[in-house]
């Protein structure tokens, strides 16, 4: 499973409208509840808050991936957002987090949850301009394709 075939234009917020980090969450968590409520168990953002307690899910080059797992889903769900001013993360490397991969696995079945994880971890450590390429993009079927493009390239 690629990351852009989970997405939708509904699901790309790319102008975030939050300045720090519970906004974030608040503002994608918010999204994904609209478009998978029935699926989702509600609380999403109260564990994605208990999971950033644990430690920063930023994973540099301007990429944070706050995740969790909730009851009812039968596969993930993600949303993509991009703050263009940034917002801290905590990040490892120091530098403010642009662009975030809220993601959501089923709680019976993380599998595919992790895979995606690393998944997001690749394709940042093989373009580290990822975060500046979505960034750049004017609208939500902009940043599917870019984000598409940049997973096939990652393949060869």
């Amino acid at each position: 499973m690629k990351l852009h075939d989970l997405l939708d234009e509904g699901l790309v917020l790319p102008r975030l409208e939050a300045r720090d980090r519970t906004g974030v969450l608040r503002e994608l968590a918010a999204r994904l509840e609209t478009r998978h409520g029935a699926g989702i168990d509600g609380a999403l953002l109260d564990k994605l808050l208990k999971r950033e307690e644990l430690g920063t899910t930023a994973i540099g080059h301007g990429v944070a991936v706050p995740h969790c797992r909730a009851k009812g889903l039968k596969a993930p769900a993600l949303a993509l957002g991009l703050s263009p001013d940034g917002v801290s993360f905590e990040a490892g490397d120091g530098k403010l987090s642009h662009v975030f991969f809220l993601l959501v696995s089923p709680e019976d079945s993380p599998g595919e949850g992790l895979r995606l994880l690393a998944a997001i971890a690749a394709l940042t450590r093989s373009s580290r301009t990822l975060a500046s390429k979505l960034l750049r993009q004017p609208s939500a079927a902009d940043v599917i394709r870019t984000l598409k493009a940049e997973e096939e390239k990652g393949r060869g």
